[in-house]
C-alpha cells in the first residue's frame, strides 16, 4: 500500500512542476513503479537478515547506536579505493557528456 503512495505523490510532482506532457507522464509513472518494485524486492532481502544492519527495520539506519560496529584500518583502503573509482567514472562522465553535448549543438545549429 505504501508503494501505490509513492507513485501517486511522485506522479503528482512531476506533473506539479513540471509542465503536463504525456510522455512525461509515462516516464514517472514506469520509473516510479520500477523503484517501488526494487526497493520491495530489498526490504524482503534485508528483513530476511542478509543486508546487516539493514535487516533490522528497513532501510533507513535511524538507531545506529545500539549495534556495536568496530572498523579497522584495512576498511579504510577499499573506502578510499571507491571514492577515488567514484570520482574518476564521475569525471569521465562529465567529460563525455559535456563533449556528446558540444556536438549536439553544433548539429542542431
Amino acid at each position: 500500500m505504501k508503494n501505490s503512495y509513492v507513485l501517486i505523490f511522485n506522479i503528482n510532482v512531476k506533473i506539479f512542476f513540471c509542465r503536463w506532457r504525456s510522455a512525461l507522464l509515462w516516464r514517472a509513472f514506469f520509473t516510479t513503479a520500477v523503484v517501488a518494485i526494487v526497493l520491495r524486492a530489498l526490504i524482503d532481502v534485508c528483513l530476511s537478515g542478509k543486508c546487516g544492519l539493514f535487516g533490522k527495520g528497513g532501510l533507513i539506519m535511524f538507531d545506529v547506536y545500539s549495534a556495536s560496529v568496530t572498523y579497522h584500518l584495512i576498511d579504510v583502503p577499499p573506502v578510499f579505493a571507491l571514492g577515488v573509482i567514484g570520482g574518476i567514472l564521475g569525471s569521465l562522465y562529465n567529460f563525455l557528456l559535456d563533449k556528446v553535448l558540444r556536438i549536439y549543438n553544433l548539429i542542431n545549429e
